[in-house]
């Protein structure tokens, strides 16, 4: 059995494959603690969101079965910005 976990940049930015008989995204988590001392309290962080072949996970992410083959990659949320002083340009309007 081979699972490949892709880490975010922010985390080593590293590409492991996991050898060890895992069956879910939570038993992953508890095995790559193990490789990478302090990474599965990272991943508890809620910044980060788990994707497995390409499908983002919203819920029960703990229970999410994997299988041989499967890639798991950690991706960080992205929001914010900051908020412009001035309005973007738009249109002008004029009345006739």
């Amino acid at each position: 059995m081979s699972i490949s976990v892709r880490l975010p940049a922010m985390m080593g930015g590293e590409v492991f494959a996991i050898t060890d008989p895992v069956e879910t995204l939570g038993q992953l988590v508890v095995v790559l603690e193990r490789m990478k001392p302090g990474v599965g309290a990272q991943m508890r962080d809620t910044i980060f969101n788990f994707a497995v072949n390409d499908e983002m996970l919203l819920h029960d992410v703990d229970r999410h079965p994997l299988k041989d083959g499967d890639l798991v990659e950690i991706v960080p949320a992205i929001s914010g910005g900051q908020a412009s002083k001035d309005p973007p340009p738009g249109p002008t309007f004029t009345s006739a």
